[in-house]
């Protein structure tokens, strides 16, 4: 499991002292954990526990100051929902994988960081100079410019009814009939303010509140970018009040809005087929009903009714519906999908199948950026950099689309590794690959490289994949839900009309990718591949073999 969220906790947590907490076992009550300057102490949060995520900051604002930086689960962490989010400053979620449930699995309610404690970094004048840099340059990056200026990058929906495929109503249809009512102007009557990355021009999440600021607390109002997608049309939802109010929500009590969307669509889609039925759920889940959807999300998060059933995700929850519900369980490893379309954008396809993480939006860039009509006239200024010489349509599906794939995963992987945010970096915003190298080198004293950066980036995903063999997901967990290679578009007179994956070619395509990495057909990283970076060390503790198998004995 992995995750990640933007905002300032990061960058406190270097300033606590400490380069990383490792949480062992399980408290015997509810805890938090205060860190400043090096030192751990533990609290009781047996008060904390039950409450929403916004109050719990508050009570231990009040507690510990004011200038503290927090790290919490809500409600349906407690309850361990499946998909249930660690939120810092009451709006960045680490919003993938549960690892709010992780936490409450612990009784860790929270952390909370104290002090500012930060090492000196090892040339602050090459770090304030690549900054300026890059607040020049911003503004004349289209795709930067789309995340500063307000109302930022959630608002795309209606950009997608126009260039490409809409994820509406499960994946089940391509053209979501209400998209203008996500134009960019509408976003604006919610607009209150951007949230703050520490030392970032580009302040890319905003914050929305609807009118009843009551029910809903704007503060934990800050948006991203799947939202809108995945609790918009996903869900036959046209509007933007049930869009924020939503988002506060999910925040609020501590919920992935990406997981819920897609396990909320599955359920609307089984009581369309008969599936399901309205006195079973006890209300009437179906596309388009806002209410509804507001209340399903309180039930999900405290696990009452059947939101019990839907709080363990969409793979066991349709193995509880029964029936053909599993075939509308929209998931890859057991992670629900994302709100982007794999049939038109083969890198996007690939990267769900084959990510050891899952389905993840910012796997790769996308490849609406590279398309031969609609991509960013820039887009290829850094690309070519890691091997990206020319446009390829979104829909192609061959062997010249893997080697981008390839590039592209494992430049985004090295910005994982190494916390770059993919917001400002190549291929496409500000940061060049040869920026990130001085980066590293200015924030660290390394001498580094950008070769570096894409080994670290390769090594990364060699190391993943090796975890994932030993845990029993296999090449055969690299692929799609049915929908996407059985059910084509439907979009008559448009350009992606009856676009679809064909099967065959997309396993040749994975195929391609195992043995551009290394690795044998079965996806094991073969024994050279791994002496290559340095993960011999995994052979000889027992985790894989010189022949690639998964360890040692076989």
């Amino acid at each position: 499991g992995e995750t990640r969220c933007e905002g300032p906790f990061g960058i406190a947590l270097k300033g606590s002292g400490v380069d990383s907490l490792v949480f062992h076992s399980v408290a015997d009550h509810p805890t938090v954990v205060i860190v400043e300057d090096g030192r751990v102490t533990f609290h009781d949060a047996g008060d904390l526990w039950g409450r929403p995520i916004s109050q719990t900051v508050d009570m231990l604002e009040a507690q510990f100051g004011p200038d503290i930086h927090t790290a919490v689960i809500g409600p349906a962490g407690e309850r361990l929902v499946r998909f249930a989010s660690i939120v810092s400053e009451r709006s960045y979620q680490t919003a993938r994988m549960g690892m709010g449930a992780v936490m409450g699995s612990k009784r860790l309610k929270g952390i909370v960081i104290q002090g500012d404690h930060h090492p000196p970094v090892a040339t602050p004048d090459i770090c304030a100079e690549i900054t300026e840099q890059y607040r020049a340059k911003m503004c004349d990056n289209a795709l930067t410019r789309w995340q500063l200026d307000p109302p930022g990058f959630s608002a795309w929906v209606h950009l997608h009814g126009l260039d490409a495929a809409l994820c509406t109503r499960n994946y089940r249809d391509s053209v979501f009939e209400a998209a203008d009512s996500y134009d960019a102007k509408h976003f604006m009557h919610y607009y209150r303010h951007e949230g703050n990355c520490p030392g970032c021009p580009n302040n890319c999440i905003k914050f929305f509140a609807t009118d009843d600021e009551g029910a809903y607390d704007p503060r934990a109002g800050g948006i991203h970018q799947e939202i809108t997608g995945t609790l918009g049309p996903n869900l036959g939802i046209a509007d933007l009040d049930t869009i924020f109010r939503a988002n506060v929500l999910c925040n609020d009590l501590g919920l992935d809005p990406t997981s819920l969307g897609f396990t909320l669509s599955m359920a609307m889609e089984c009581v369309e087929r008969g599936l399901l039925t309205e006195d079973t759920i006890g209300m009437p889940l179906r596309f388009g009903q806002s209410a509804v959807v507001l209340a399903m999300i309180r039930d999900i998060a405290y696990r009452e009714g059947f939101g019990d059933v839907l709080a363990e995700g969409t793979r066991r929850a349709a193995a509880r519906i029964g029936g053909e519900a599993e075939r509308y369980a929209l998931h890859v490893k057991g992670l629900e999908m994302v709100c982007f379309e794999p049939r038109t954008q083969t890198n996007l396809a690939l990267g769900y199948a084959t990510a050891p993480i899952g389905p993840r939006y910012d796997i790769c860039e996308h490849d609406w950026d590279y398309d031969t009509q609609v991509g960013w006239e820039h887009t290829l200024n850094s690309s070519r950099t890691v091997g990206i010489l020319e446009r390829i349509p979104m829909d192609y599906l061959g062997e010249e689309k893997v080697r981008n794939f390839k590039a592209l995963a494992t430049l985004w992987s090295s910005a994982d590794a190494l916390d770059f945010c993919i917001f400002a970096i190549a291929p496409t915003r500000v940061l060049t690959l040869h920026n990130m190298a001085e980066l590293l080198g200015a924030v660290t004293g390394w001498n580094t490289s950008a070769y570096e950066i894409m080994r670290f980036g390769e090594r990364r995903i060699h190391l993943m994949r090796v975890y994932n063999l030993r845990e029993g997901l296999t090449a055969a967990n690299d692929t799609l839900p049915p929908r996407f290679f059985d059910e084509p578009l439907r979009m008559p007179g448009k350009r992606w009309d009856r676009t679809r994956l064909d099967r065959e070619r997309f396993a040749a395509a994975v195929q391609t990718y195992y043995r551009m990495m290394g690795w044998d057909d079965a996806s094991r990283p073969r024994y050279e591949t791994l002496l290559d970076h340095h993960l011999e060390w995994v052979v000889d503790e027992g985790h894989a073999s010189r022949k690639g198998k998964v360890n040692s004995d076989e």
